[in-house]
């Protein structure tokens, strides 16, 4: 029961449906009742006024028969009376007894017991008794003012019965018909009512589930009209302010991007800045006594042979010495104040210049290379020198990643976005550098390299030169699946407007 109610009650048109075609049924079936009720009772009036007047005709014959004593006719006077189909029996009775019957082959009625005395009849007053089957009328036969007998019609019912029967069921098919119109209408018209409400309904469901370009369609003027119109102005309203938020939201991220990577560079900066300074002055002040201690530990070697026991130390000094020369070597580079000489070259051809450089150290001999380089990428003004230090550092970096064996990657593009540049790309397979290295990667003395192989000057180094010519060095880079160095480096004004002609067309 419960599951019925909650089927009924999840659907508007069920609901009108079931409640129209209810109003509609009950109505049909009363009106019927009360239709077939009313029909019943007519025809019964007109039976008992049929039989009033026959008892009229036929207590008047009888009388004559009675008055001429001629009783043993009276039975045929009975006779023509029950050919009436309405008629099912007739009698005359006397003193509580039958005098005279006929009856209807075809029925089964008889004269209903307990007849009155017919001292009690009274003329043009018929007495009357009423059962399920039939309606007998009894009336005085009146000789000489005097009632000699009585007179008993037997009206039967079973015809009536039939006829309203007949009645009933032309009636319930004139329902049924009716009722199948109704149905085929109220689903129609229920369909027609109920199913922008249902699309209204959908359309709500889907915005409520994030769709917010969802529409629909407005049907007609009236009040449901009116609700869909009202629904999609709400939904392109709330469309609208949910892309203006994301919008403003993507620019503010991209402003703070913006910020964080200004801010870093501004810090990195700083700190080349003041490594720079200190370095210099540092690099100065420490040459000439370290050029002092390597001409001495020099003549100490000399003076002692390769047996004595301090000539080992004295090997240990010289060592040391040198690799403190080398560390300030690049201390002087990275501070280096001079300005890069710029002239037209080739990036291509220089990459491959460095790379030839490169494989002559021994570390790099098993090194190879995949060559992805665009042959439209327009002439650099750039120092070239410089450019091929940095080239030289990040092919090493990469040979020393990749335990001195393997192949690097080497791309060459155009980029037109933020700006026109070219872009150099160095893949390497190596060991890859950490999350927490990768943000100290371009600061002086920080290396991933172990047992003193690197001072941290290379990248540094590398960095300032690129920032020096208007360019950005980038990396990528996660443990155990390589490194990623990209470099951009801006074009000239005059191949920023060949580019971007090119790309009009």
């Amino acid at each position: 029961m419960k599951g019925i109610v909650r089927f009924i009650n999840a659907s508007i048109g069920r609901r009108l449906s079931i409640g129209m075609t209810s109003m509609l049924l009950a109505g049909l079936v009363l009106s019927t009742a009360l239709f077939v009720r009313d029909e019943r009772r007519e025809m019964q009036e007109i039976l008992y006024e049929k039989a009033k007047t026959t008892m009229l005709i036929t207590s008047s014959r009888l009388s004559s028969v009675f008055a001429d004593g001629d009783l043993d006719s009276l039975s045929e006077e009975l006779q023509p009376v029950v050919e009436d189909r309405d008629f099912a029996y007739a009698f005359i009775f006397q003193d509580g007894r039958v005098l005279a019957l006929a009856t209807d082959p075809d029925t089964d009625l008889a004269p209903q017991g307990n007849l009155p005395k017919v001292g009690r009849l009274r003329a043009g007053r018929n007495a009357l008794r009423v059962s399920d089957r039939s309606m007998e009328l009894l009336t005085p036969i009146i000789v000489g003012g005097k009632n000699v007998a009585g007179f008993g019609l037997g009206v039967s019912f079973d015809l009536l019965s039939r006829q309203v029967s007949r009645l009933r069921w032309r009636l319930l098919g004139i329902t049924a018909i009716l009722v199948s119109s109704a149905l085929a209408f109220i689903a129609w018209w229920t369909r027609k009512t109920v199913a922008p409400l249902m699309e209204l309904n959908d359309g709500a469901e889907e915005f409520a589930g994030g769709n917010l370009t969802i529409r629909v369609k407005p049907r007609g003027a009236d009040e449901v009209g009116r609700l869909a119109r009202t629904f999609n102005q709400l939904a392109q309203s709330l469309q609208r302010t949910v892309e203006e938020k994301d919008q403003a939201l993507r620019q503010s991220n991209q402003l703070y991007s913006n910020l964080k990577v200004a801010r870093a560079r501004l810090s990195r900066a700083e700190r080349l800045s003041a490594v720079g300074m200190l370095a210099a002055g540092v690099s100065h002040e420490l040459n000439n006594p370290l050029g002092i201690i390597l001409s001495t530990a020099g003549n100490l070697r000399e003076a002692l042979h390769d047996q004595h026991p301090l000539s080992e130390d004295v090997a240990i000094i010289e060592g040391e010495t040198q690799r403190c020369r080398r560390i300030i070597q690049g201390l002087l580079n990275f501070a280096a104040s001079g300005e890069p000489h710029p002239q037209e070259i080739d990036i291509n051809t220089l990459l491959h210049d460095t790379f030839m450089l490169a494989v002559r150290d021994e570390r790099a001999h098993d090194l190879s290379v995949q060559w992805q380089l665009d042959p439209d990428v327009p002439t650099l003004r750039a120092d070239p020198l410089q450019l091929q230090q940095v080239f030289l550092n990040l092919l090493m970096n990469a040979v020393d990643a990749m335990g001195g064996q393997g192949t690097i990657r080497i791309r060459t593009g155009v980029a037109t976005e933020p700006r026109p540049s070219a872009v150099i790309e160095f893949d390497d397979h190596g060991c890859g550098i950490s999350a927490a290295d990768i943000e100290h990667i371009f600061d002086p003395f920080f290396t991933t390299k172990k047992g003193g192989t690197g001072f941290g000057l290379g990248l540094a180094v590398s960095y300032g030169i690129i920032h020096a010519h208007g360019g950005e060095i980038t990396v990528q880079s996660a443990l155990g699946e390589g490194s990623l160095f990209t470099i951009t480096l801006p074009l000239p004004f005059v191949q920023t407007a060949a580019i971007a002609t090119a790309a009009v067309r």
